[in-house]
């Protein structure tokens, strides 16, 4: 466009007449304009809070541009505490850095025709016409694969080499990361992005609770195993922590999100931990009036050693789901077939206790290496099979190390639309139809069936019945194995799982610290046998190797018979809001008031025999929204958040008459169903409808011995 803003054109002569067109002309003006992620909702210069890229940060893909940005910002914090770096200053937080627009650069047309050999320029207007050509769209997959590299190096690379240089790390995530489809528009290749970054992350912002991480409709549109590919980024580059934004909290839903998370390979959860909110009485604004109860500290202790134990080790997954970044590129059909396929792959690998990595472009074509059978990633991670979704192209030097990994005795199995291009130098030249008949197993139902289970190395974990929504993951120790067990459902269920490794079976309590051997465990060669009793939403780390001196010989009481001391059903005098009511135990919403925090007091006066000999005995509820704290015979016995509700009262039970309290807050903002199943609310999995949310101690209560 000229300086003047004036464009003079005149439409070809075509016909007869001089300078008349035979043809419609439409004319497209491409504008260049710097604009960035949408940030910037504070000290803005036109005084709103609005969160938009108006205010652009910098050229994303000029690296002169990012070392600008680290001079201004990161110099200036080292100049004034660099002797803190590495000590209490660990790293820099970079949140959501990507595009919402096509990029541009100055150097970018050159640096693409270096790239590609041809300039692009021709086809840049088709991409912002209604029926784009199927030449201008392989032109624009071009131009993706191009800037997706360049952001890789100039941006993220850059700030991951300032890090390492000044002893701290880089800690990002993209965002939108629930939908593969976005990421790719605005981020292109979430592992190219996560390539050099030190500790890969994600945003979870409330979207994994329970009444949203299961959709009914089955159209796999939300990724709700995102999780897994931060942990995915981290295990494939050798980083050993995983960091997520808004990683869960108090209460059953943010006890869920933790969970939710660690089984998917977060372990370094930001958490919210506010003392429980609303609620009336004469405490401050928005706070339950009396003392805090101890749902923070609890949920900490539970969130760092669960955090610690994925952090060390060695990621464990046999199976690599191949991310087909290079078909989603392509846009239209091909893409949203190729996302919605890896999707649901992901979920049924799931329910059928797989546990996998995702396995990108870079690994397959250059990062790992072929060893020990299989692929093997810079974590020492070796995956023995490759999981491919639909997909509409393979990269010759992808499909070539395909054909090398299946030679060295590793599993590569089509799963649905196999690709019938191959990616040379550029999308615009794709001619040619691999020959995929090395392929351990072509599936082209598009599901996971028996045949693709048979297919797969032999399985580290097995159920003796189906549990579809039991999900797990499996780290090597030096001296053992660790297996983190979620029961993502609201029921309680029990099975017998026969798990790889060797040692004592043992149970370690993330709430308590405390380790217990499994008294039920069978040894059976290079496994064992173990009992698993979860109950609704609850988690169990399992580790199989030599039992540590000074552990107490007590069986965790889940894992054994229990001989029933009291059953406490029947009336209680409950203390509601200042209303004295003697009632059976029901939601607080049955008996008047809604959206309350709590306190509530339970009292129950009960008669028990003596504790049977050389056995402990346990207070059990099985369900409490969301906290308990409980005393008995005016000793306090502890406070409980999450399941299991379950406290050791041997020590506090009296032969004869006993005084039972247990308090009560509820996490109002949380509040959800008790016993339904999760809503359908956008998701990879199977749901249900919503149903009232409750409150408050619901039961049963009774007294077992162990």
């Amino acid at each position: 466009m000229p300086a003047n803003g004036q464009l003079k054109w005149i439409t070809p002569a075509e016909g007869t007449t001089p300078n008349e067109p035979r043809y419609n002309w439409q004319v497209t003006i491409l504008r260049h304009a710097y604009l960035s992620s949408n940030t910037r909702n504070f000290n803005r210069a036109d005084g709103t809070r609005a969160k938009d890229g108006l205010y652009s940060l910098i050229d994303y893909l000029d690296p002169k541009a990012t070392d600008a940005f680290l001079h201004i910002t990161h110099d200036t914090y080292y100049g004034a505490v660099g002797d803190q770096f590495g000590k209490t200053i660990l790293g820099f937080f970079g949140d959501e850095p990507e595009y919402q627009y096509t990029p541009w650069s100055p150097t970018l047309q050159e640096q693409f025709k270096a790239q590609k050999g041809y300039d692009v320029t021709p086809y840049m207007s088709q991409w912002f016409d209604r029926q784009p050509t199927r030449q201008s769209e392989r032109a624009a997959a071009d131009y993706t694969d191009v800037w997706s590299g360049i952001f890789r190096s100039s941006f993220f690379g850059e700030q991951a080499n300032w890090a390492k240089a000044h002893n701290v790390e880089y800690l990002v995530h993209i965002g939108h990361e629930e939908t593969m489809l976005a990421v790719a528009h605005q981020a292109a290749d979430f592992f190219r992005g996560y390539r050099y970054v030190q500790v890969p992350g994600i945003d979870n912002l409330n979207k994994l609770v329970p009444g949203a991480v299961h959709q009914a409709d089955g159209t796999w549109s939300v990724n709700n195993n995102f999780p897994k590919l931060a942990s995915s980024a981290a295990h494939l580059f050798g980083r050993p922590q995983v960091w997520s934004e808004e990683g869960g909290g108090t209460g059953v839903d943010g006890k869920y999100q933790i969970n939710y998370q660690l089984v998917r390979g977060i372990n370094a959860l930001q958490i919210r931990v506010p003392g429980l909110r609303g609620g009336g009485g004469d405490g401050a604004a928005g706070q339950a009036s009396g003392p805090v109860p101890p749902d923070s500290p609890e949920t900490a202790w539970y969130t760092n050693r669960g955090g610690y134990l994925m952090a060390i080790g060695r990621p464990a997954a046999q199976v690599g789901l191949y991310h087909p970044v290079n078909s989603i590129w392509l846009g239209g059909d091909a893409a949203t077939e190729a996302d919605r396929s890896t999707t649901k792959l992901g979920w049924q690998l799931f329910e059928h206790q797989v546990d996998w990595d995702y396995f990108d472009e870079q690994s397959l074509s250059s990062v790992a290496t072929i060893e020990n059978g299989g692929f093997t990633n810079l974590s020492g991670q070796t995956y023995k099979a490759i999981v491919l979704p639909s997909m509409t192209v393979i990269t010759r030097t992808g499909l070539a190390r395909l054909q090398e990994f299946a030679r060295a005795g590793g599993k590569v199995i089509f799963v649905g639309k196999t690709p019938s291009l191959i990616l040379d130098k550029t999308y615009l030249d794709m001619k040619e139809k691999p020959d995929l008949s090395f392929a351990t197993l072509v599936e082209p139902s598009g599901d996971i069936t028996p045949a693709v289970i048979a297919a797969l190395p032999k399985p580290d974990v097995k159920l003796d019945a189906e549990f579809l929504r039991l999900t797990y993951t499996h780290r090597k120790f030096t001296d053992g194995d660790m297996y983190f067990f979620f029961n993502e459902s609201d029921k309680a269920e029990t099975r017998t799982a026969t798990i790889a490794g060797r040692g004592t079976a043992q149970d370690w309590d993330l709430a308590t610290g405390e380790i217990h051997p499994m008294t039920g465990a069978v040894a059976e060669g290079d496994s064992v046998r173990v009992p698993l009793v979860l109950g609704p939403y609850e988690a169990k780390v399992i580790v199989v190797g030599p039992l540590a001196k000074g552990i107490a010989a007590a069986a965790e009481p889940s894992f054994v018979s229990g001989e029933p001391v009291a059953d406490l059903s029947g009336d209680w005098k409950v203390n509601l809001n200042g209303k004295q009511l003697t009632t059976p135990i029901k939601p607080w919403e049955e008996l008047g008031p809604a959206s309350f925090a709590g306190p509530v007091t339970y009292s129950m006066q009960f008669t028990a025999a003596a504790a049977p000999k050389g056995k402990h005995v346990y207070l059990e509820i099985a369900d409490v929204h969301d906290y308990a704290h409980v005393t008995l015979n005016g000793k306090e016995v502890g406070a409980r958040s999450f399941q299991p509700y379950r406290w050791d009262v041997t020590g506090a039970l009296k032969k004869g008459a006993n005084d039972l309290k247990i308090e009560v807050y509820a996490n109002v903002a949380q509040a959800r169903p008790a016993a339904a199943p999760p809503a359908a609310a956008g998701g990879g999995g199977r749901g249900g409808p919503a149903a009232p949310a409750t409150s408050g101690l619901l039961g049963p209560v009774r007294l077992v011995a162990y």
